[in-house]
């Protein structure tokens, strides 16, 4: 009896490694990477139209999984401001397309835009929805078009 069982240990060990390896392959004992973790660096900010942002040097940072955690803008005459994204901010990367959703007081701000094959530019446009008060209607807002270049990941 004692043989025995030292066998069914030995076969139950075996057992057990083969299927933990098999499942390794398939990336069940380790997830597979978020796809978002590609945009991990900074990346420079170019609107197509001028506007309120006309000359200053704004600049995004995302975190090693790709999520957005800061924006800072240098004005032209000196002098800068920086903004801690939300933890409620989503960005999301499906095949080329990428979305970036930061809320605010008032609604969400909506980027979204396709990744360059080199994975260094998102070219996209940002809209802002606005969420009325009575929370009945929500107004989207025309987007502006904008070029996320990679300055460093």
């Amino acid at each position: 009896r004692p043989v025995r069982s030292l066998l069914m240990r030995r076969l139950l060990g075996s057992t057990l490694s083969v299927v933990v390896l098999a499942f390794a392959g398939c990336n069940l004992v380790t997830p597979p990477a978020d796809p978002a973790a590609v945009l991990e660096g900074t990346w420079q900010a170019e609107f197509a139209e001028p506007g309120d942002l006309e000359g200053y040097d704004v600049q995004l940072t995302f975190d090693a999984d790709g999520k957005l955690t800061q924006i800072t803008a240098e004005a032209p005459a000196g002098g800068t401001a920086s903004l801690d994204v939300p933890d409620t901010t989503t960005t999301v990367v499906d095949g080329d397309q990428v979305t970036i959703t930061v809320p605010s007081a008032t609604g969400e701000r909506i980027f979204e835009g396709s990744l360059s094959a080199d994975e260094n530019s998102i070219t996209g446009s940002l809209s802002q929805e606005l969420q009325l008060p009575s929370g009945d209607l929500t107004v989207t807002l025309p987007g502006s078009d904008l070029t996320l270049t990679r300055l460093e990941s």
